[in-house]
């Protein structure tokens, strides 16, 4: 669920800090605007809530190749609903700094940046950020990083996913495990001496997903002050619609390539609405939203499925007709922006015990269904209006506990510093 993330912040956070002007974060990450993907809704909650601590924020967001980016006037770029200062720089590889052919401009870009801002404060997304950060003079700076998922589980988690093997064995098969292979190892040795290391150089790490700082912080161990910070959202309220029927039921996707997404609907197709159609046929209709959906998924639409593709007005699209999130995915790690995209909009979420993975275990707040059976169970209930309305008013109370504490956590955070500066 992807909407336009510019709202102001909570009015709850707006007195937490008393920061003078001159106290400075540089934000190193991805491109966060504008927040069409769960990674940019995340870092652009970010940045929004540092803005509104009254902090200065210094954007060093980075790009690939191939991608262009441009502002309304042609040039490089992006535009923002924000004053903030922003500069682009280009990565090649992530990870390594030897072979990327950008690492020299870009230190001197960074190290320009730092000495010229003179930030308290150098936040960093994503691990594979630690070469090259380590190589900086931060003057003093604090290093603070926000890892968003667990790498060397994830790549690992993925790889399996798309092993070669996995529907049998060809002529070409040997060939692509081998490569598939050499492929694992160097994805797990960088994201491994990375992640490490980051535990090492950092001096706060604030992760996205609960269950990244449980297993990460008995893996790598360090002494880093580490803390579980909520990706922070804003949502318009979806009402609950009485005694509906059929009641509509939302999977939506950034893309529907990646093993992580496609795992989501893997289990939607193949387990879950062949079961709640057969134990209550015509009680409930699944739509499938995203961009590339209709491309891949075009061939399952029926009188129980609706095919989407991208939606114009989501926000329109969600409050007029969705009652229900489904999101079974079983694969990744981090924390799954939609899920929390539900949670704040007042949606009922069932998924599996590994969609929940990047928050702590609540019961009432969501559904996580360990069988088909539970799947259907949890719809069966749903059907009552009263649980519906239960259900999504459980939801959104405990993701906004979390957003409150994630912001009350920040706030010390920065506070502490600006009294110790």
């Amino acid at each position: 669920m992807i909407y336009s993330e510019t709202e102001k912040l909570a009015p709850d956070i707006t007195n937490t800090i008393t920061t003078p002007a001159t106290n400075t974060i540089l934000v190193i990450c991805p491109l966060p605007y504008p927040p069409t993907n769960g990674t940019r809704v995340h870092i652009w909650g970010l940045i929004l809530f540092f803005k509104q601590t009254g902090w200065r924020v210094v954007v060093a967001a980075y790009n690939w190749p191939g991608q262009r980016i441009f502002k309304a006037d042609g040039e490089p770029g992006i535009d923002l609903p924000i004053d903030i200062e922003f500069h682009l720089f280009e990565r090649s590889f992530r990870y390594s700094v030897a072979k990327d052919p950008h690492t020299a401009q870009n230190l001197h870009k960074l190290q320009t940046l730092i000495d010229d801002c003179k930030p308290q404060v150098v936040w960093c997304n994503y691990s594979d950020l630690v070469p090259l950060v380590s190589q900086l003079d931060l003057q003093g700076a604090h290093l603070w990083f926000r890892p968003h998922d667990f790498e060397l589980a994830h790549n690992i988690e993925t790889a399996i996913a798309s092993r070669p093997w996995k529907t049998g064995w060809n002529n070409n098969t040997f060939k692509q495990t081998v490569k598939w292979s050499k492929k694992l190892l160097q994805q797990t040795t960088q994201a491994f001496a990375s992640e490490r290391q980051m535990h090492r150089i950092s001096d706060r790490i604030f992760f996205n997903a609960y269950s990244d700082m449980q297993f990460m912080s008995r893996l790598y161990g360090g002494t880093v002050r580490k803390d579980w910070v909520v990706p922070f959202l804003e949502r318009e309220r979806i009402p609950v619609k009485d005694n509906k029927s059929p009641l509509d039921v939302v999977y939506i996707s950034s893309n529907y390539v990646s093993p992580t997404h496609l795992s989501g609907v893997r289990q939607l197709l193949q387990r879950v609405i062949p079961a709640v159609e057969q134990a209550m046929p015509g009680q409930f209709r699944f739509h499938f939203v995203g961009k590339g959906c209709a491309e891949h998924l075009s061939q399952y639409a029926s009188n129980a499925i609706v095919i989407h593709d991208f939606v114009d007005d989501l926000s329109a699209f969600m409050r007029d007709n969705i009652d229900i999130a489904c999101l079974p995915v079983e694969i990744g790690w981090g924390c799954k922006i939609k899920v929390l995209e539900a949670m704040a909009s007042g949606l009922p979420v069932i998924g599996l015990p590994q969609t929940f993975r990047g928050v702590p275990p609540t019961p009432g707040a969501y559904y996580a269904c360990h069988s088909t059976q539970e799947f259907v169970s949890a719809f069966r209930a749903l059907q009552d209006t009263n649980t519906r309305r239960q259900a999504a008013s459980a939801g959104l109370a405990t993701y906004t506990a979390w957003r409150n504490e994630g912001r009350q956590i920040l706030s010390e955070a920065l506070n502490q510093l600006t009294v110790n500066s």
